[in-house]
């Protein structure tokens, strides 16, 4: 069944880790909310919270790993697939430190495997934007039980049935002909949702006629509205969400007025307004 989504999107100050998600969504929501209606929270803040995070300074870029993050984010998405990105994309993959690369590549090989360590972006589903220094948030391990226990917790808070979705702007492709298969460059524990890593990008956005682009829900909780209303309702989310400090790293350090990641600091993430949280409601015709 078709829905038609309308939506609430209120300003948070940073999740720094340690913030209740819960009551920080309660707070903001608690006299808007109606049965049925969804909230839609960012993966990555969800992390920071939960203080998932990981300091890639540690990480010596040998260099194998110099060779292969130039083999495969220079030559082969940043020249050869240069097409399938937008200029900023494309400015990230040819200009970003190959040493700050090769360290998210070691990682990324470490969480994810051969599969992600081809991606050209969030490799693994590792993000460092709006983070200090050199850290990058941890993708959750076991969103599906993440997003229930959160769906409990606002249950509990707000005494209202709600879903609950959790959302990665990494792109999910979805095939036109068919309501219930979708390709990812992240894992997602949404059912229908097959992770494929980079090759996923290839495949999406070499035959656009086949497929859809939306962001990836990572995990969804609540009522079971089907899959291609999941990635509407993804889609109206990460619009709403924006991208708060960058959409990359290096315009993060642009928009500060930074020369580096190390000049970046944690009291630098509240210098732009974040949307960790928006309110979708599902009106179905």
């Amino acid at each position: 069944m078709a829905a038609y989504l309308k939506a609430v999107k209120k300003p948070f100050k940073y999740w720094y880790p340690g913030t209740s998600a819960a009551n920080e969504i309660a707070r903001a929501y608690g006299n808007f909310i109606r049965p049925g209606d969804i909230i839609a929270v960012s993966e990555k803040a969800l992390c920071v919270s939960k203080g998932l995070l990981y300091d890639e300074g540690v990480i010596r870029p040998d260099p194998f790993a110099k060779l292969a993050a130039y083999i495969v984010n220079r030559v082969l998405w940043g020249k050869l697939l240069r097409s399938l990105f937008s200029e900023e994309t494309q400015r990230f993959l040819l200009e970003a430190p190959l040493d700050y690369i090769a360290s998210h590549k070691k990682l990324s090989l470490k969480l994810g495997g051969l599969k992600h360590f081809i991606k050209p972006l969030s490799e693994a589903g590792i993000d460092a934007t709006n983070l200090p220094y050199m850290y990058v948030s941890l993708p959750i391990k076991n969103a599906g039980k993440e997003a229930e226990t959160l769906r409990e917790d606002l249950v509990k808070l707000l005494k209202v049935s709600v879903g609950v979705l959790i959302v990665d702007s990494d792109r999910t492709f979805k095939l036109r002909n068919l309501a219930n298969l979708a390709i990812a460059t992240r894992p997602s524990s949404v059912r229908g949702i097959v992770d494929l890593g980079g090759a996923a990008y290839f495949i999406g956005r070499m035959l656009k006629k086949l497929f859809v682009e939306y962001p990836t829900p990572v995990a969804y909780a609540g009522k079971w509205i089907g899959l291609t209303n999941i990635l509407k309702v993804a889609k109206l989310a990460d619009k709403l969400m924006g991208y708060g400090l960058g959409r990359n790293v290096l315009e993060m350090v642009s928009n500060l007025g930074k020369e580096s990641f190390s000049e970046v600091l944690w009291s630098d993430m509240n210098r732009a307004r974040h949307y960790p949280a928006v309110l979708i409601r599902p009106i179905y015709l």
